[in-house]
């Protein structure tokens, strides 16, 4: 159903013929018969078991057709899940609803039947299964939010899930909707815009994707990704390091915290970026030329379990009692300056510097002409703003089906003088 209906897509007045065209020929080829959506949806199930294999044929044939695979440009994107955004439960909800729907399957509860529970056996069972796994998912995070520090951690009371969705993790969509979503990332091919890999995660966020991309993208392509780019969202300390293990060039701006700086104005004048940096003495040096010298450090976690020390420089209480600008430096009852500086800071430095390079800012331009029009594609013209299915297999299918259908229009369409390696200009 996905294909068809990307093949149809919402096409313009001048395309009109075609679709009723390509309308005759599936019901010359069914002799009149119209599937159901179960028929439908029970192809989709299938497909879980050679989607991924006909996704690698395509992009192999694309390959061979001339399609440069040695640049990529990765992106994600949150699609809604299959559930309400309005119907989710905490803990001492769920544990209720649980107990319930066992009274009633046991056909011990004496109390009327909740609206919330299915009429027939079947949805019953297949409710209990979603409660089960929407509990499971539930405590994992709460055990999460038990690991976080104290002053970010939240209320075990006001921690959700989906019932409908238990997988689905919960953040905001495009259009700022807090909701059960799955993030979607591509790694398109530019001029050909072949989308050479794709992944549908149960996460609400872009963090710790580049990676994974990479290697699977390597995989389908067979070594060839030489350079990726992507936005600021995947150019941290961690991804530049994973970069480089791999021998990938990663063209992506450093991501500057506007919330961070604009929050800290008003308590401080002089920025962090006016301390300046003394490689051989390993310290900082103020406006005023004190030294900020080592202090302590503490661990900072990050994606995917990983961590990075963060350093404390601090310049002493006596420098910053006569500075002249203690003013405009210190927070109100301090006796010192703080500067913070994170393992590996000097890899985002040089790759600030580097994204200022007008040749790689000419590189850079094509980031956002290749893998956006596949999103648009998708959402604007496929109408894909929400998953049909539930369950993270389900998400992945539906997503390899809408990926292998947009390849095979563009396999399709596919000329050799289409494929000018000049725009690349790498």
């Amino acid at each position: 159903m996905v294909l068809y209906q990307y093949l149809k897509g919402n096409q313009s007045p001048a395309t009109w013929y075609e679709e009723a065209k390509l309308n005759e020929a599936m019901q010359w080829l069914g002799r009149g018969y119209a599937p159901a959506r179960r028929t439908w949806y029970d192809f989709r199930d299938r497909a879980d078991k050679f989607i991924e294999q006909v996704h690698r044929q395509i992009v192999s044939q694309a390959i061979d057709q001339g399609v440069d695979p040695s640049v990529g440009v990765q992106d994600g994107t949150a699609i809604a899940a299959c559930a309400s955004r309005h119907r989710m439960v905490n803990r001492a909800t769920l544990q209720k609803r649980i107990a319930q729907l066992v009274a009633i399957l046991n056909h011990t509860s004496e109390c009327p039947l909740p609206r919330w529970v299915p009429p027939t056996h079947t949805g019953r069972m297949d409710l209990a299964k979603r409660m089960n796994r929407a509990l499971e998912v539930l405590m994992e995070r709460i055990a999460k939010n038990a690991e976080k520090p104290k002053a970010k951690r939240k209320d075990p009371e006001t921690i959700v899930v989906s019932i409908s969705d238990p997988d689905a993790p919960l953040g905001r969509d495009k259009l700022k909707v807090y909701r059960p979503l799955y993030t979607v990332q591509l790694m398109v091919a530019p001029v050909s815009y072949i989308t050479m890999s794709y992944s549908c995660d149960a996460q609400a966020t872009d963090a710790g994707t580049l990676a994974p991309m990479i290697d699977k993208t390597q995989k389908l392509v067979g070594g060839r990704l030489k350079t990726v780019l992507a936005d600021a969202g995947y150019c941290s300390t961690l991804d530049l390091r994973d970069c480089i293990e791999r021998d990938i060039e990663l063209l992506a701006p450093v991501q500057s915290n506007s919330f961070t700086q604009c929050k800290t104005q008003s308590k401080q004048q002089i920025s962090k970026d006016e301390f300046r940096w003394v490689e051989d003495e390993k310290c900082y040096r103020c406006p005023q030329g004190q030294r900020l010298t080592f202090h302590d450090r503490a661990r900072k976690q990050r994606h995917s379990g990983r961590a990075l020390w963060e350093y404390r420089y601090r310049c002493k209480a006596v420098h910053c009692s006569t500075c002249p600008l203690a003013q405009q430096c210190l927070r109100p009852g301090s006796t010192y300056r703080t500067i913070k500086r994170l393992e590996g800071n000097e890899l985002l430095e040089a790759q600030r510097a580097k994204m200022g390079d007008p040749d790689i800012q000419r590189r850079y331009q094509i980031r956002s002409q290749t893998v956006e029009l596949a999103y648009a594609d998708m959402k604007g013209n496929r109408n894909q703003l929400r998953f049909h299915g539930r369950g993270l297999a389900r998400v992945r299918t539906e997503t390899g089906l809408m990926v292998v259908a947009r390849n095979l229009l563009r396999l399709n369409r596919l000329k050799p003088h289409h494929l000018n390696p000049e725009k690349l200009q790498t």
